[in-house]
This record gives structure tokens, C-alpha cells and sequence, in this order.
């Protein structure tokens, strides 16, 4: 196999480590020009989740969106209201997401409307035309979830995560700048020379019979030999030189584990434990000399072609998955407050595609295009959802870029758009944005608005 492959096996077996390319050195942090502590989550819903259903008008337009869907739309007297308008309406979420109401009313939530990979700004007429220049391999999961997570293509399988902390970082000063938790697809941060660290949201000390915190440890020493083989053959060599920065990665992983306790208040959901993993990891890196980080997390099951209400004993069903993800946010955002990290840490969640406003025969949903993303943190200017327009709930209407009238969304923000507000938030200069997401050069505004500090 491949050495990425091998790499790849050896942590998954582990449960920790790092993978990359070419240097192996930023778990020494050689300091930074960046002051301050930053980190950005992502969480990537697989599968495609269902926008459509996560935020639904509540006025007038409720009619067109129970029409067109009838035996999908979710009850109008079981949507969570929220207060005020937005862009025209008045909007209620899935109840599924109630307990998120709080965070989006004081202003530490907000929800991006219709987003999506673009090459350029786009119109539903124009796809219909047949004249619109589409983002490639539009409604496949493994390429549309590598594409919103900044996919360059075969050439350049690199990220806009990854690419963004090589700008910032040219000489591999950070420390520990990019992170995977439980990811098996990790385009976000991957960098063009950079490793990632590989994290389990279940943290162990060992690996096999290795107690990575004892240096007496017979099995640890002889990890620790691999990590110096000595050789003149280049394949061994280089086995050695990536075991060196998987071994050490590993160990302050562990040593991350043990000096920061496990928060309360999380539940026991796959994403809960992501994300309690994950708010030890950000405060042990900001006390231990980490200035920049980027974490990549997917979660979900969300490709809801059937069953797409469910229940509780039938676990990929949306909504039931839309209250694991709102109660492990209001956990994570509780423990940063609790941490003293709330003005640190900003959080997007992503997915690679919503789908079809009409129904699917298994009384679920299709592929589509367009989605609503959320966006969470004290550096957001919640309490707002953002974009020009609401979509028009009606299959055939004004935004149907579907030829049979099924509902499928133009993106009117793209997605790099997005990630423009955060890098710029993480510290890239607005001269660097379009070296790091090349079709931003093809949109007017670069970025959405919604970072407010």
C-alpha cells in the first residue's frame, strides 16, 4: 500500500497521531506574529442535511412550503418560533433545535441562508438556460463535501483550511495548527506540505500494551526506538521521520487528555463526545503555546432519501439527529464560556448539499444544491440569518433551478464566501484570500458579514 495509506492504518489503530507530508515540526511551536489564541471548528454534516427543514417560514409562505411537500413538512404548530423577521419573514426552526433558541436570541448564533459551492454568482434562470458554469460532480457526496471544504481538484487535493494556515504560517511555526476529530475525510485541513493531528473524541494513554506517558514503559521505549531508526535507505528513513511526528503528536494527545478533565454537561451522542474532546483539546493548546487552529469534525447520517421524520428508535432520521447536534453545541458553547474560551473559538457547521423541496417516494428528500449553514460563537454577530433572499418554497417558482420542478437551490452565498469571514477572523490578510479560495476572485463582495469582532 501507499504511504499515506499505511499512515492512515497505523492511527486508526492507535486512535491518535498525526498524518501529513513534509514537515513534522509543529508540535514544537516555534512561536508566531499572530497575538492571541484563535481556533475554528467545523463540523460537517454527512450525508446531506435537509435545510428545508431546519428553518421554515412560519407566515404566508408556510402554505407553499406544506404544499409542496405534504407528507414531509413539519407540522406549523410544532415549529420553535423565533422572534422578529428575517429577510422578509417570520421564521420558526425545527423543533428538534429548540434548545438552540437561546444562543441564537443572545446573539451568539447565526444561520447562513442558502449556501453552497459556486465557481460565480449564479441564478436558477441561468441553470435552466443551460448557460451557467457549475461547480463540478454537483449533487455527489464525496466530491461536493471535499468542494465546500475548499477541494482544489485531482492537482491540488488540498483545503481552504490547510492552505489558509500555510499562508499564515509559511514557515511551519504553529503549533499544532490543524486537527481531525473521528474524520475519515479530512479535505478541510489538508494543507499542500502540512500534517494533520488525528484525534478520538475517546482519548487513551496507550497504544497497545504502550502507556504513552511512561518513559519506563518496555512497550513505550520500544515506540520510541522506531521514532529514531537511523537509515540510509530512504523509504526507512522516512518511515522513521513520520513515526517521529506520529509518536509525538500522540503523546500530547494523551498528556492533553490527562491535564485537562473531562467537561460536564455533555451527553453521550457521537458528536457530544466530538466536541467535549475537543473543548479539552482547544484549552490545552491555548495554555501550551498554540496561537492558530483549525478543527475538521464529521458527524451524521443525514442522506435522508426515506424516513426522513423518524423517530426515536430509528436513529437516521433527521430530527433526531438535529437534537444530538443542538444539545452537543449548547454543551460546547457552555463549556468555552465555563473555560473562559468563548472569545477564542468561533464554529461552522457545514453540509455538501441541502435537497429536493419535493418529496422523495420513500418519504424523504433528494440530492439538491443550496442549504442553510449555521454559525455559532461570541465572535458572531448572531440573532441574524444572512443572505439577500429566503428561497421561494414553491416547486417551479422564481428559484427552482430544477427542470422538473423539484426545488433545487442556486446558492446565493458561496461557500468560500464563508470561509473568507473566518480567515479573515483568524488573522489572513484580505490580500491573501484569493490565493487561498481562487473563485472568490470571481464574487464582487468576498465575504459574508457575520464576524463581528
Amino acid at each position: 500500500m501507499d504511504r499515506r495509506t499505511f499512515i492512515n492504518r497505523l492511527l486508526v489503530a492507535g486512535g491518535l497521531g498525526s498524518t501529513g507530508a513534509l514537515t513534522f515540526n509543529s508540535t514544537f511551536a516555534a512561536g508566531s506574529n499572530l497575538s492571541g489564541y484563535k481556533a475554528l471548528i467545523s463540523i460537517h454534516l454527512n450525508g446531506g442535511c435537509d435545510g428545508n427543514d431546519v428553518i421554515v417560514p412560519t407566515d404566508s409562505a408556510y402554505a407553499d412550503y406544506s404544499k409542496s411537500r405534504p407528507n414531509v413538512a413539519l407540522k406549523k404548530d410544532a415549529l420553535t418560533p423565533l422572534s422578529g423577521s428575517f429577510l422578509g419573514h417570520t421564521m420558526g426552526l425545527n423543533p428538534a433545535l429548540k434548545s438552540l433558541v437561546p444562543l441564537f436570541n443572545a446573539g451568539k448564533l447565526g444561520a447562513l441562508v442558502n449556501v453552497g459551492p459556486l465557481v460565480k454568482p449564479t441564478t436558477a434562470q441561468e441553470v435552466l438556460a443551460g448557460t451557467a458554469k457549475l461547480p463540478p460532480f454537483l449533487y455527489s457526496h464525496p466530491e461536493q463535501t471535499a468542494l465546500v471544504n475548499g477541494w482544489m481538484g485531482d492537482q491540488d487535493p488540498s483545503g481552504w483550511g490547510g492552505r489558509a494556515m500555510e499562508s499564515l504560517d509559511p514557515i511551519s511555526a504553529f503549533k499544532s495548527p490543524l486537527l481531525s476529530i473521528n474524520n475519515n475525510q479530512s479535505t478541510l485541513v489538508l494543507g499542500q506540505r502540512s500534517k494533520i493531528i488525528t484525534a478520538s473524541s475517546y482519548p487513551s494513554t496507550n497504544i497497545g500494551r504502550a502507556n504513552l506517558l511512561d518513559p519506563k514503559n518496555q512497550w513505550t521505549q520500544i515506540l520510541d526506538s522506531l521514532s529514531r531508526f537511523q537509515s540510509p535507505n530512504q523509504v526507512s528513513a522516512e518511515y522513521a521521520r513520520t513515526f517521529k511526528g506520529i509518536f509525538a503528536d500522540a503523546q500530547e494527545l494523551a498528556l492533553a487528555a490527562q491535564k485537562v478533565p473531562e467537561p460536564s454537561g455533555f451527553g453521550a451522542s457521537s458528536i457530544s463526545r466530538q466536541l467535549a474532546m475537543v473543548s479539552r483539546l482547544v484549552s490545552y493548546y491555548k495554555t501550551t503555546g498554540a496561537t492558530r487552529q483549525i478543527y475538521s469534525l464529521q458527524w451524521g447520517s443525514f442522506d435522508t432519501h426515506t424516513n426522513q421524520r423518524g423517530v426515536s428508535d430509528l436513529p437516521l432520521g433527521q430530527d433526531t439527529q438535529l437534537s444530538d447536534l443542538a444539545e452537543a453545541l449548547v454543551s460546547f458553547q457552555a463549556a468555552l464560556d465555563q473555560g473562559g474560551l468563548s472569545n477564542d473559538v468561533a464554529l461552522l457547521v457545514t453540509t455538501e448539499f441541502g435537497r429536493t423541496l419535493g418529496e422523495a417516494s420513500g418519504l424523504g428528500s433528494d440530492h439538491a444544491w443550496g442549504n442553510h449553514w449555521l454559525v455559532m460563537g461570541n465572535a458572531i454577530k448572531g440573532a441574524q440569518m444572512y443572505g439577500s433572499k429566503f428561497p421561494s418554497l414553491v416547486l417551479g417558482g422564481a428559484d427552482d433551478a430544477h427542470p422538473q420542478k423539484r426545488g433545487y437551490w442556486v446558492p446565493q452565498i458561496s461557500s468560500d464566501q464563508v470561509a473568507a469571514d473566518f480567515l479573515t477572523w483568524l488573522g489572513l490578510p484580505s490580500s491573501a484570500l484569493t490565493a487561498v479560495l481562487p473563485n472568490l476572485s470571481n464574487f464582487t463582495n468576498k465575504s459574508v458579514g457575520f464576524i463581528g469582532v
